[in-house]
């Protein structure tokens, strides 16, 4: 068969993509591993019951999970693309570029951890961690078009072939899953609408600094509570909906894989 998902996880540029990406963990893990969060815990049982401190609670355990989030969510969608991607004619990227916006989302997500003290500095470096983020997510949208593209015509070639029509026809399937995902869903939209609510809170932030209206600062501080929370909530959904959709089709593959191999080695033990 033409068609041979698994391939560019052995190809040097992915594994490159990968690399940098655990470059990225690793900042993240020694800067947690240095004793930040057990300070910042520490810290936090010190604190006056003053309005904004709940606020800064919040919002420290909401940047932990947002980094988790992160950890977890790039590890299955790399291994998504790779596992099942295989374009013909082409070559991952593997620039300086892609290292750089990886460490970077890295660095900034420990800073926010940093931050989250202080309602100006979470605002002003959580802004620039969602222009990184949108710019990233420009470059890899680009490259993905290329690769669902190239992926589907090479499957289209195994469909003129009786043998392998119907797996060809599941690969497209589970191509065109996942590229809905990726393309079709309004991710550009919803980090916009990040950008503009962290641009916001900036503002309050600023007012804040100024005035020294306690509430002001804790209203920033629920600004980005409320956005995390429904950005999170959205994209979880949207990976739920994938996977739901993609189960059925991998198990029918899985299934007549199975079936053929089955078929081959019945057909290799006949005398």
């Amino acid at each position: 068969m033409v068609y041979k998902p698994n391939y560019l996880i052995n190809v040097e540029r992915s594994r490159d993509l990968v690399n940098a990406r655990k470059w990225g963990i690793y900042v993240i893990s020694t800067a947690i591993g240095l004793g930040l969060f057990i300070s910042e815990i520490q810290r936090i049982r010190k604190l006056p019951f003053e309005l904004i401190n709940f606020g800064y609670m919040a919002l420290f355990f909401m940047t932990v999970f947002l980094i988790f989030s992160w950890i977890w969510s790039t590890q299955k969608e790399f291994d998504l693309l790779l596992k099942w991607s295989d374009p013909e004619r082409y070559e991952p990227p593997s620039g300086i570029k892609e290292t750089l916006i990886i460490l970077s989302l890295a660095i900034l997500l420990v800073a926010l951890l940093f931050a989250s003290r202080n309602p100006l500095w979470y605002s002003s470096i959580f802004s620039v961690y969602s222009i990184f983020n949108l710019y990233g997510l420009r470059r890899l949208d680009k490259e993905l078009s290329e690769v669902f593209a190239k992926s589907k015509n090479r499957a289209r070639a195994d469909i003129d072939n009786v043998c392998f029509a119907e797996k060809a026809k599941l690969y497209i399937k589970v191509v065109e899953n996942i590229e809905f995902y990726f393309m079709k869903r309004p991710h550009v939209r919803r980090l916009v609408l990040v950008l503009i609510c962290s641009v916001a809170a900036l503002g309050l932030s600023i007012c804040w600094a100024i005035s020294k209206a306690t509430i002001l600062g804790f209203e920033a501080y629920i600004l980005f509570l409320v956005t995390l929370i429904i950005s999170e909530f959205t994209i979880s959904r949207w990976r739920s909906i994938r996977d739901a959709e993609l189960r059925p089709v991998i198990a029918e593959l899985n299934e007549l894989i199975r079936t053929s191999n089955e078929d081959i080695n019945a057909r290799l033990q006949k005398p």
